[in-house]
């Protein structure tokens, strides 16, 4: 079914349908990922101060007044953790747990923040969670928007999964892109005419 941008969704156009159409133009990497112009950082063992505060920064900048004295030995003490739970040959969700856990402990990260920071490291493999991108996959209410925990990434991400192995054109589809598609659908679905794309 043809989708019109910025036309109300017609007939059983659903968010599946959506993502399949966008998720594969959509750029795996945003810029906030790049540190000085590059993602070589994603090949060290440590992650820049000053990228881990923009990364944070631009995920929610209701908590950068925490996140902003966050010194950096505390930053890559968790960081190595968090590498060597992800370090794998294949990404469990225990190890996914443990790295979200990590990272958590650092002063003002939560597991939105927490997400966005996995997802600059790992694009592929994950996505930035969100209360909108929650709403459209029907894990959540509209109008709840309680605290998101480790449990409810794990299922988001396991979502994700499903979407890409469940359709051929998601096949080869970044996580983050198909976060993002699920992102632009909440406002299409809510009036047709205020997608952010």
């Amino acid at each position: 079914m043809l989708y019109y941008y910025g036309s109300r969704p017609v007939e059983n156009y659903t968010h599946e349908d959506f993502v399949c159409h966008l998720a594969p133009v959509l750029p795996v990497n945003d810029q906030v990922f790049y540190w000085q112009g590059s993602l070589q950082w994603r090949d060290n063992n440590n992650i820049p101060l000053d990228l881990f505060k923009n990364i944070c920064l631009w995920k929610s900048h209701r908590r950068y007044d925490l996140v902003s004295e966050t010194l950096d030995n505390e930053v890559q003490k968790r960081w190595q953790a968090v590498l060597g739970h992800l370090n794998q040959q294949e990404i469990q969700d225990e190890n996914i747990q443990g790295a979200l856990q990590e990272l958590s402990q650092l002063r003002g990260v939560g597991i939105p923040i927490a997400s966005a920071l996995l997802t600059a490291w790992n694009p592929r493999q994950f996505g930035i969670v969100d209360f909108r991108t929650l709403v459209v996959l029907g894990m959540r209410q509209d109008d709840a928007r309680n605290g998101i925990f480790v449990g409810d990434y794990i299922n988001f991400r396991n979502e994700l999964l499903q979407l890409q192995q469940g359709h051929n054109e998601l096949r080869d589809c970044a996580f983050r892109q198909i976060e993002m598609a699920l992102w632009h659908y909440y406002p299409v679905c809510k009036s047709g005419h205020r997608d952010r794309m």
